[in-house]
């Protein structure tokens, strides 16, 4: 039995956050050969192994294995705080070995915006699939959407972040800005 010091703690915190994260890789590459339901996003781009073709697409299942991430904000399209539950694109990219530094998403109207993967980085912006705990259909701006938290962060409340907010995500292209 280890002495509960400060030092010890830290190494079984560590031991945990390896297993963690070794345990949601190694599921990563089980759940992401091929959707079982039906196809709410494609990846194209710099990917090393695509599923399909060209590409890697997913059902919600998939992408719901994904590391968890939620923002509560106030946008302007739905009134008062929500809290959106989804993704961070960063762990999407990690998870299918993809390179580059800007995502070119599509929505379902064809619908175009670039978004620098940094975005999601430093302002810990997510694509939500759920809105209140529900999951967002295209009625309600889903299946997936582009989350920044305005609350936190009100320099991003400008046309430039709106229009990266893009919702009924159906593609995201992975490249890179000096290409």
């Amino acid at each position: 039995h280890l002495k509960d010091t400060p030092m010890n703690t830290f190494k079984r915190q560590l031991f945990f956050t390896f297993l963690l994260l070794t345990t949601s890789v190694t599921g990563f590459a089980l759940e992401f050969n091929a959707p079982k339901g039906p196809i709410i996003l494609t990846l194209e781009g710099n990917i090393d192994e695509p599923n399909q073709g060209d590409s890697m697409v997913f059902d919600r299942d998939m992408l719901m294995a994904l590391p968890s991430h939620e923002v509560s904000t106030d946008n302007p399209w739905n009134e008062g705080v929500q809290t959106y539950q989804g993704f961070n694109p960063i762990d999407l990219l990690a998870a299918v070995d993809a390179e580059g530094d800007m995502l070119r998403i599509t929505a379902l109207n064809q619908y175009i915006t670039e978004i620098p993967v940094g975005d999601f980085q430093q302002f810990g912006a997510i694509i939500a699939y759920s809105m209140n705990q529900e999951i967002m259909s295209v009625r309600t701006k889903g299946p997936l959407m582009v989350v920044y938290d305005f609350d936190d962060y009100p320099e991003l409340r400008s046309e430039t972040y709106y229009g990266r907010s893009i919702w009924q995500i159906q593609s995201i292209e992975v490249f890179n800005s000096k290409e």
